[in-house]
């Protein structure tokens, strides 16, 4: 998954005494200057510390924190972050878009959602043969399956990492941002985007580009992170116990997956209907993962997904599962 907007043009804020994790600031505190990046409210509480990577040791000179927002309970960062665009490119290293020791049981599931999600958006849509735009493609594995299914695929990402399996005589590539893409208005029948609103600096810009491309009744399918997930709450609460509850403040900016946004239930569909859309389906998903199928018994990574794992099957009761699918139209 790639960014499509990197937060590159943003200036810091002054940077004032450390208040204490859960302080609740008023809106003349100059503490928290910045507005909610949603719905532009100053009044919001700092949740906590964000971890910061080694490779930056600059970015502890800035007193950042993670905060949430009062009114649409959106969580961001404050001060804006400041990098430069070497640091978000080392940042964004090959890496991070590198499937590592995946097995063919994940690649098998992985293709199963792919297809899924297709027939979803097909049974929402009213075009046949529409144009079809993958926003952060990565891979284009999903503009391969558009493709089968009669849509004519775009493809846009900061990135060029195109699989070699992908036709891309039949794909409409461009490598840069949505807004470089300057796309006809009201020319794509579906906008597909998973995983990368958590990434951009501008949520809301991105959103309403999204209304200007998208034809009317065109469908556009997201996938986000959901921060008020219950894994995070247990997260939250592991790391208390170790005595480090102000160093987890669910987003990550400065670490792998490098979320600079958070949203939840309530800030996702507010931002989706405060751009002008219409939401027809908002659910969440994931949290019975089978995760005895994709790690070595015993590894690492088995142990921590087997620690989470009852957390995640209680996540699907209360209505707290890891991720957010939201479907909508204009």
């Amino acid at each position: 998954m790639a960014s499509t907007r990197t937060a590159l043009s943003v200036s810091c804020v002054k940077v004032l005494p450390r208040p204490a994790a859960g302080y609740a600031p008023t809106v003349c505190d100059r503490r928290l200057i910045m507005r909610c990046k949603i719905c532009g409210s100053q009044e919001s509480k700092i949740i906590g510390k964000p971890r910061i990577d080694d490779k930056f040791p600059q970015i502890h000179l800035m007193d950042y924190h993670i905060v949430q927002c009062n009114k649409c309970s959106f969580y961001y960062i404050n001060p804006n972050i400041n990098l430069t665009q070497e640091e978000w490119t080392e940042l964004y290293s090959d890496s991070y878009f590198a499937n590592h020791n995946i097995t063919d049981w994940q690649k098998s599931l992985h293709q199963k959602e792919r297809e899924d999600r297709i027939k979803l958006i097909l049974k929402y849509s009213n075009f046949e043969n529409g144009s079809f735009l993958d926003i952060g493609c990565g891979e284009g594995i999903v503009l391969s399956e558009a493709l089968k299914s009669g849509f004519k695929p775009y493809g846009l990402d900061i990135a060029y990492n195109l699989h070699q399996s992908v036709d891309q005589t039949k794909i409409q590539f461009i490598k840069g941002n949505i807004f470089d893409a300057n796309y006809q208005e009201n020319h794509f029948s579906a906008i597909y985007m998973d995983s990368v609103l958590e990434h951009v600096d501008d949520p809301i810009s991105m959103l309403k580009e999204m209304y200007r491309i998208l034809k009317p009744n065109g469908i556009v399918f997201i996938i986000v992170p959901n921060e008020d997930s219950l894994i995070n709450d247990t997260k939250k609460l592991l790391y208390t116990l170790m005595l480090k509850k102000s160093k987890y403040g669910r987003i990550k900016p400065f670490v792998p997956p490098y979320h600079i946004n958070g949203f939840n239930n309530k800030s996702l569909e507010f931002a989706i209907k405060s751009t002008g859309h219409k939401v027809l389906e908002l659910s969440q998903f994931a949290g019975n993962y089978q995760f005895w199928k994709a790690y070595k018994t015993f590894s690492k990574a088995y142990i921590k997904e087997l620690i989470l794992y009852p957390s995640g099957l209680l996540s699907i009761l209360l209505r707290k599962q890891y991720q957010l699918q939201a479907i909508f139209t204009k």
